[in-house]
């Protein structure tokens, strides 16, 4: 049995509530949005479950971040359907939106008279420092898994130039990034094909 069809099996094995009961811890214990919930996916699907490997969680973050809409939807549903299919990548969606729709709809009516007292503002203030904590975190074990060559460490900082010092566009960079390494990956192509 090769790869692909073992997997298509392990996928049709895991049931949908599975999938919901998961994203909807996560989206439960979660508060920062979708780059701080990536830690906790790794560590769920990756670590604990062993549903995905290191690589393709990776890949799901990246194409996640790279498609338009919201990062813990998209990841929820790319997640979803990778591990359990079309119905499993809904409920993988639903699952991860129904914590914050349950407590808004609980704490939308009484927010506004909480909002401007001094301690919801200090407790704000520490959920921020804990939630950078968590995206730094999210972003070096990325990095660590990703960042393995000198085209990959290329590729990273003339990124991280191109955003941070020069402003340039998220997408174009994605775009950039994308084609340089689909370029590369043809030369290094023909240079084997040519050696053999």
């Amino acid at each position: 049995m090769d790869v692909n069809s073992e997997k298509e099996e392990i996928s049709k094995k895991i049931p949908w509530y599975i999938m919901f009961f998961s994203f909807f811890y996560i989206g439960l214990v979660t508060i920062g949005g979708g780059l701080a919930m990536l830690p906790i996916m790794e560590e769920e699907f990756v670590n604990k479950r062993k549903f995905l490997n290191k690589d393709e969680i990776i890949d799901i973050f990246a194409l996640a971040q790279s498609i338009p809409g919201v990062i813990a939807i998209n990841t929820s549903l790319l997640t979803g359907f990778k591990v359990a299919g079309i119905f499993g990548g809904i409920m993988a969606g639903i699952g991860v939106m129904m914590p914050s729709f349950i407590i808004i709809l609980i704490i939308a009516p009484i927010f506004e008279r909480f909002q401007n007292l001094e301690y919801v503002h200090k407790a704000f203030l520490g959920i921020r420092g804990a939630i950078a904590g968590l995206i730094l975190l999210s972003a070096f074990g990325m990095g660590k898994q990703v960042i393995k060559n000198k085209f990959t460490s290329f590729l990273f900082i003339i990124s991280f130039v191109l955003v941070v010092f020069l402003n340039f566009n998220v997408i174009y960079t994605l775009l950039l990034s994308a084609l340089i390494g689909w370029i590369y990956y043809l030369i290094n192509k023909y240079i084997i094909k040519k050696q053999s």
